[in-house]
This record gives structure tokens, C-alpha cells and sequence, in this order.
């Protein structure tokens, strides 16, 4: 139906259709074509002093994002150290740790259970865990006042006080045995 109306409008209007354009129409249409070309060579945007105050506004606005963004990342790093030790310090307490549990294992294994043995590793285990006691106290407090060089030197000597002491009681009970199975 449109398409019918379309063709009949068409067939109604052919003579001005079919009409050449006058002069003053082809001058119009070419002078309009020069104005074209010319504002291709202008820059697309132009800028007005309202244009001018929006792009200093939104470059303040982006960099003020980008300067709390980088503040908030630096916060929770520094909130994360202050609630826990410190990289270099859970790497020593990891070392101590595993070096203490095997010595502890082996211990365990190779005691008899004759009654000086007994009371040999009685006596150990109890000072084990006042040394245990002393490092969750120092660690406590390392994480209160992180960065503080004695209590992290405390608490490494405490480490060490302990992995000593599995040495000797290693040594004690283990160290004969190892020689006779060698």
C-alpha cells in the first residue's frame, strides 16, 4: 500500500522530476559544497569556556580517584603487616617450626620407653611450652608494635632457644641409637 502511494506520487510529479536544475541552484548546491570542504579543515570540537571548565574539572575529579585509590592500598597493606608478623619474620618462624616438628617426630620415634627416657621428655615438654607461652607473648606483642627490633629479636631467640633444646634432647635420646644402627 505505501509502496503504491510512493509510485503514484512519483508518476503524479514526473515532469518536475524530469526537469533540469536551474543555474541559481547549481550555484547554491556548489557554494554549499565549498562551505563543506571548508569546515572538514576546522577542528571537530570547539571548544567554548563552559567546555573549557568541565575538562579541568574532570581531570582534577580523575586524578583526586586515582591519588585515594593508591592511598587505600598503601592502608591495607600497612593494616595487614600491623595485624600479623612481618614477611621476614613468618619465614623464620615457618623454618624454626618445621625444623622443631621434625626433631620432635624423630624424638618420638626413636625413644624407648625406659623411665629416664620418660622423664627426660617430660621435663622438655614442659619447658616446650613455656617457650611456646613466651613466643605467642612476644608475637602478641610484635603485632601491637610491629617494627620494634627487640621484641623481633626476641622472638627469633625464643625460636632458636627452642629448636636448641630439641637438638639436645635429640641428641640425648636419639644419638646413641643413631650410632649402633650405623
Amino acid at each position: 500500500m505505501g509502496l503504491d502511494k510512493f509510485e503514484k506520487q512519483i508518476k503524479d510529479h514526473q515532469e518536475y522530476f524530469e526537469k533540469d536544475p536551474t543555474m541559481d541552484h547549481m550555484d547554491k548546491f556548489f557554494f554549499k559544497l565549498k562551505e563543506d570542504e571548508k569546515s572538514d579543515s576546522k577542528p571537530l570540537l570547539k571548544w567554548n569556556n563552559n567546555s573549557w571548565w568541565i575538562g579541568i574539572a574532570a581531570s582534577i575529579s580523575l586524578l583526586v580517584s586515582i591519588g585515594w585509590f593508591l592511598s587505600q592500598q598503601e592502608f591495607s597493606q600497612n593494616t595487614e603487616q600491623q595485624m600479623g608478623l612481618s614477611l621476614e619474620l613468618n619465614e623464620i618462624k615457618s623454618y624454626y617450626t618445621k625444623e622443631s616438628n621434625e626433631k620432635l617426630e624423630d624424638i618420638n620415634n626413636c625413644s624407648d620407653l625406659a623411665s629416664t627416657t620418660k622423664d627426660l621428655i617430660k621435663t622438655t615438654k614442659v619447658q616446650l611450652m613455656k617457650l611456646d607461652f613466651n613466643a605467642d607473648k612476644i608475637e602478641s606483642k610484635l603485632k601491637q608494635a610491629a617494627g620494634n627490633t627487640r621484641l623481633e629479636l626476641a622472638y627469633i631467640q625464643n625460636l632458636k632457644a627452642k629448636n636448641d633444646l630439641l637438638d639436645k634432647m635429640h641428641t640425648q635420646i636419639c644419638g646413641n641409637q643413631n650410632v649402633l644402627t650405623q
